[in-house]
């Protein structure tokens, strides 16, 4: 049985690796102060020499850097965290689409489906109560109303509502590359059903519109504590999506 989807897998990797390099960043900043201090006092004889960059270290200009350390590692965790949240719910998508065949296959079993649903409709048990409610809604019929749509729900009948699904999954396969990040949370609603919170969809447009904010440089920096609880709770919506998703949308449709 599917417990996660492969693109959270990945996902999964991704922010660790974040995390993994802050981790190295934070032990590193302080040793480099200390080992800088060591050099002055005559303690050691000069700093190891750096990876990638040659000559001798400009000791004020380490210093000057080391005060800010925080918020641009903030801000490297932060974009990292929201991109990676961002190439998650994509790359769900596509391995919904592929899990079913492709787009075209799935579009076709949903056609398909729908032709035999609509066929069962014209039988004597569905045609008796749809015939029911095949008129404008009166006041007062409610209990006549549930009580014929009840039947067909256990039935082969498809409702309207349903017979939308062949457009939906055509209009998901062809327009989920070009998904922007402020329609993730009316895909997951609308297209998965899943339920999102108010606070839910507050943070993430929060922290959309910080993402938007330092990649077009009007925010230079994020302190560390709030790219850490960005991407906590990433990490979290995206567990939510995922284990929704799984449950109802990797099922074999044969």
């Amino acid at each position: 049985m599917i417990s996660n989807s492969n693109s959270f897998s990945i996902l999964k990797q991704q922010i660790q690796s974040a995390i993994d390099f802050s981790v190295l960043c934070c032990h590193a900043v302080p040793a480099l102060n200390a080992y800088i201090k060591a050099v002055e006092k005559g303690a050691a004889k000069k700093l190891p020499d750096a990876d990638h960059f040659k000559g001798d270290p400009n000791f004020d200009q380490l210093r000057g850097y080391i005060p800010e350390y925080r918020k641009k590692l903030g801000k490297l965790m932060f974009i990292n965290s929201f991109s990676y949240f961002e190439a998650y719910f994509k790359s769900l998508i596509e391995e919904v689409l592929d899990f079913h065949g492709g787009q075209s296959n799935f579009v076709q079993q949903s056609l398909i489906r729908q032709r035999d649903h609509l066929a069962f409709a014209d039988s004597e048990n569905a045609r008796n109560s749809a015939n029911k409610l095949r008129q404008y809604a009166k006041p007062g019929h409610e209990q006549k109303y549930a009580k014929h749509t009840k039947i067909l729900e256990h039935s082969d009948f498809r409702f309207p509502s349903e017979l939308f699904a062949a457009f939906g999954i055509m209009e998901l396969g062809t327009n989920y590359r070009d998904l922007k990040a402020s329609q993730i949370p009316h895909v997951a609603q609308w297209c998965f059903g899943i339920e999102l919170t108010q606070a839910e969809l507050d943070t993430f447009s929060s922290y959309r519109d910080l993402r938007n904010s330092v990649v077009h440089g009007k925010k230079l920096s994020v302190e560390f504590n709030e790219a850490n609880a960005a991407n906590t709770f990433l990490r979290s919506l995206a567990l939510k999506i995922d284990k929704h998703v799984v449950k109802h949308f990797f099922v074999i449709e044969v």
